[in-house]
């Protein structure tokens, strides 16, 4: 019924405005102090790709992959006074950064946050399902680092999943895509426990109206930021508590997730020896668990 599916699209999106969009934008700036550090899998992906390729930052937070990476930053080393054609083009490649990377994302708040770097990166308002970048258009490269698990329903993980897809498979060179989202099979010094009051069974979920098995349940949490914010007459401190939604991704999950939403735009797996056709193909080439969270780099 399509009336029945519009109206879980707008409870779903509903949901996720109040439990993802307004916490970030109320938490962004004590979020963004606690950011700062690269993942080792994301810079060893980011690292391997060609120099002058375009990127795409999905769901890229306060920018801490973007920065240094804009190739229209003046390099850290002088040239003043020297011309061009007297520097050897390879010192100058190395000089330069390697990629182009855009980044998007909803939270107003983050984004501003992106531009207090050194670097002036270039940004886009808006997420995974509608990304405001023309159909025709194609990147080299994607990464989408813990964003997917933010939307409550396997149908819009789905869409995110296909659209990011799309914009890295009509491309004259094959691209690549890196996703990252929290796992549910924790580590032992995780600190993402139900048990210890850190995660908290998610309720009135869009699909809540479905029968839903305690386990599937418990991938779908509710996590505490706590804030504090200083009375008007700045006698007191007062906490306060956000509670952000994931979905907590099974093992296995994401790699499903990734071939469903491959399978659904046409693009050929070629891992199964499938017959090449105009839509394209795909490969996962790699995936893994790290430090709580399960990943998968894919070539379109």
């Amino acid at each position: 019924n399509n009336n029945n599916t519009a109206n879980e699209e707008c409870s779903a999106t509903k949901y996720e405005q109040d439990h993802v969009h307004n916490v970030y934008e109320a938490i962004a700036t004590h979020f963004s102090q606690t950011r700062y550090k690269p993942w080792p899998i994301v810079a060893e992906f980011l690292s391997e790709q060609p120099v002058g390729s375009i990127g795409l930052d999905a769901g890229s937070g306060n920018g801490k992959y973007l920065h240094g990476h804009n190739l229209t930053a003046r390099s850290k080393s002088s040239t003043k006074g020297i011309p061009i054609g007297a520097k050897d083009p390879q010192l100058l490649l190395n000089q330069e950064p390697r990629y182009f990377l855009i980044g998007l994302d909803r939270s107003f708040s983050l984004l501003s946050l992106s531009s207090n770097f050194n670097s002036d990166p270039e940004l886009l308002n808006g997420d995974c399902i509608k990304p405001p970048i023309r159909d025709n258009f194609s990147f080299d490269f994607i990464i989408s680092i813990a964003t997917l698990h933010h939307f409550s329903t396997h149908e819009r993980r789905c869409i995110a999943t296909k659209s990011l897809l799309r914009l890295i498979s009509g491309g004259k060179t094959k691209g690549r895509l890196l996703i990252f989202v929290w796992a549910f099979e924790q580590g032992e010094q995780s600190r993402r426990k139900l048990e210890k009051g850190t995660l908290l069974p998610a309720q009135h979920l869009p699909n809540s109206n479905l029968i839903q098995t305690s386990d599937v349940q418990m991938q779908d949490v509710l996590v505490p930021w706590v804030t504090n914010k200083q009375s008007k007459d700045s006698s007191s401190t007062e906490s306060i508590t956000y509670n952000r939604f994931y979905h907590l991704f099974h093992q296995g999950e994401l790699i499903d997730l990734v071939h469903e939403a491959a399978t659904s735009i046409g693009l050929i797996n070629l891992e199964q020896g499938e017959i090449m056709n105009d839509k394209g193909s795909y490969k996962i080439l790699k995936h893994g668990w790290e430090a709580d969270n399960w990943w998968v780099d894919v070539e379109v």
